[in-house]
Parts: C-alpha cells; sequence; structure tokens
C-alpha cells in the first residue's frame, strides 16, 4: 500500500529533485542507523513525503556524503538530520511491520510465510519504533483491527474503509505539541492516507476480483472483468481529487514550509498524476510520467492538476 505518494519529477526544479532524493537517502540511512540494516529496505515515497512535511516548519537541514549499501563504490548526498528523521523512522517501521501482521491475517498460513518471516527479521525493530512511539503504534494496531473487521463483513463504504487507514496516516503527526503544525498536517496527512487507500484499491482491484479478494470497490460498484465502469472511474477520481484540495489547503495553513515548491508539487501534481497513471493501468510499469529525464512539459503533455482550494469544481 506504499509507493503512491510522490512527485512529479518532470516538472521539479533541478534543487527540488535534489533536496527530495537527499530526503529519500537520508531516511534510508536513519532507518539503518536506527533499526538495523535490514530496516533500509522499508524506505519509501510516502515516508519520504512525511519527513519533507514534518520539517518543513523548519530551516532546511544540510546535506551530505553518506555511504549507501546500493552504491558500494561511491556515495550518495543524503539529508543530515538525525532529529527529524527519529520519528519519521519509527512511523515507518510501526507501518510496515503492521502492514505484515495484517497480511499474515489474510492470507493463511502457506500464502503467509513470506509475510512471517518478515515479521520475525523486524520484530527487534518493531519494539524499538513503539517505544519510541507507543501511542502511534496502539493507534496503527487498532485502525488495522477495525479496518480487518470492516474486510470480513464486505463493507462497500469506501468512507469507512478508507477512514480507518487515513486515521494511522494522521497519527504519524500526533506526537507534535503546537496545535497551529499538528491540526494542518493531521489534516494534510489523513486526506494523504484516503488518497492512499482509494489508489491502492483501485490498483488491485483487477487481481482482487480474479482471487475473490476483499476490496471496497467491488461492493460499492458494478466490476465487469475486474474493471469500473468510465463513470464510476470519473466518480472515484472526483473523490481523490477532493482529497487532493483539501490537503492543498491544509498546507497553505502550515507555518514556515522550507520544502514549499516540493511538497506543492506532490500533492497538486504528484497525486493527481499517480492516480491517473493507476486508472491508466500504467503505474505498476513506471510509465515515463516520472521520470525527471522526460520532461513531457516540453511536448505538451502535461497532466492538468486539480484546481487549488477556491477554485475547484462542485463534487456531484
Amino acid at each position: 500500500m506504499f509507493g503512491y505518494v510522490r512527485p512529479r519529477q518532470d516538472l521539479l526544479e533541478e534543487r527540488d529533485l535534489a533536496a527530495y532524493r537527499a530526503a529519500y537517502c537520508g531516511l534510508c540511512r536513519a532507518l539503518g542507523k536506527g533499526y538495523g540494516f535490514a530496516a533500509r529496505f522499508l524506505v519509501n515515497y510516502d515516508m519520504t513525503f512525511l519527513y519533507l512535511l514534518r520539517a518543513s516548519a523548519a530551516e532546511a537541514a544540510p546535506a551530505g556524503p553518506c555511504w549507501c549499501p546500493a552504491r558500494v563504490c561511491g556515495k550518495k548526498t543524503c539529508t543530515l538530520d538525525p532529529g527529524g528523521y527519529e520519528t519519521v523512522a519509527a512511523c515507518t517501521v510501526v507501518l510496515c511491520v503492521e502492514k505484515l501482521r495484517d497480511d499474515i491475517r489474510d492470507k493463511g498460513f502457506f500464502k503467509g510465510l513470506p509475510a512471517r518471516f518478515l515479521n520475525l527479521v523486524f520484530r527487534g525493530a518493531y519494539r524499538r519504533a513503539a517505544r519510541r512511539l507507543p501511542a502511534f503504534a496502539a493507534l496503527a494496531s487498532e485502525q488495522l483491527r477495525a479496518l480487518a473487521a470492516l474486510e470480513a463483513a464486505e463493507s462497500p463504504s469506501i468512507d469507512a474503509v478508507s477512514d480507518a487507514f487515513a486515521r494511522i496516516v494522521a497519527g504519524c503527526a500526533g506526537d507534535l505539541e503546537d496545535p497551529a503544525l499538528r491540526r494542518p498536517m493531521e489534516q494534510i496527512l489523513y486526506q494523504t492516507g484516503r488518497f492512499l487507500y482509494l489508489a491502492d484499491a483501485l490498483d488491485d482491484l483487477k487481481e482482487d476480483w480474479e482471487k475473490g479478494a476483499y476490496n471496497p470497490l467491488r461492493y460499492r460498484f458494478a466490476v465487469t472483468e475486474g474493471v469500473l465502469s468510465p463513470e464510476d472511474q470519473a466518480y472515484l477520481t472526483q473523490l481523490t481529487d477532493s482529497s487532493v484540495n483539501l490537503a492543498g489547503a491544509a498546507l497553505n495553513l502550515l507555518p514556515g514550509r522550507s520544502h514549499h515548491a516540493l511538497l506543492e508539487n506532490i500533492i497538486y501534481l504528484g497525486l493527481p498524476a499517480v492516480f491517473a497513471a493507476v486508472r491508466a493501468g500504467k503505474f505498476r510499469a513506471r510509465a515515463p510520467l516520472f521520470s525527471h529525464r522526460r520532461r513531457e512539459r516540453e511536448a505538451g503533455t502535461r497532466e492538468e492538476a486539480p484546481a487549488k482550494p477556491g477554485n475547484q469544481k462542485k463534487l456531484k
């Protein structure tokens, strides 16, 4: 369920793209230092967004060279912000391990063996992360149980199932003491979590339909051969556009925002582009849409992002 929150790299300035890559590598480094080498494999785009969001109220952290296990003959540029990564790394471990445990419950013994093995690998890391963020670990566990109950009941309510997951993502800002910072950040993360769930549901729809697995879209819409009708896809796009616009409105309430352009790119350009790729069945193939080298704006093929708050069309 991770990997959907990413920027439109082809529409980023070189400076912002470098900052994004440094933040991603910095999170990988922080996971390794705090939770062991294996935890580096948990790094993802979505939690990089979380770091940039949480770091936005402060001055941009310095960057410097750091060792990269994927590039043994050289180094990469990483954001050097140990304090800023502490909570983000802990949230990453908790979310990923809770997802493994959810897979164990859903897939049975034999199909769940890979998840069982990985759960053992990250058991110690999870305990350290849960000690670092006990309230968040409890929230994640509680909401995933609620989500499992909705799935077991084959709930057709898109709002109910996406809300259960979105509450977990919003909890990544629950430790912030300043309400002027915490409240808009929780709203951004909640709407991002809602988007995540809906994008993942659409991305997995055909596979879930073939396997007979739970997917809220199967019960909410008429699905033909694992595909939604154009009208239902358009309706689902309206829902995700609404989350994008609400997240963008909350972004404007954040103080500081040292990564202003990068965060706006992710919310207003990256999220709609990801969902368009999911709708077209091209997201998993890593279409050129997300490549910085293929500047589609030069060819005049830029996707149209949802209007910013104040200009968005009313949902029907």
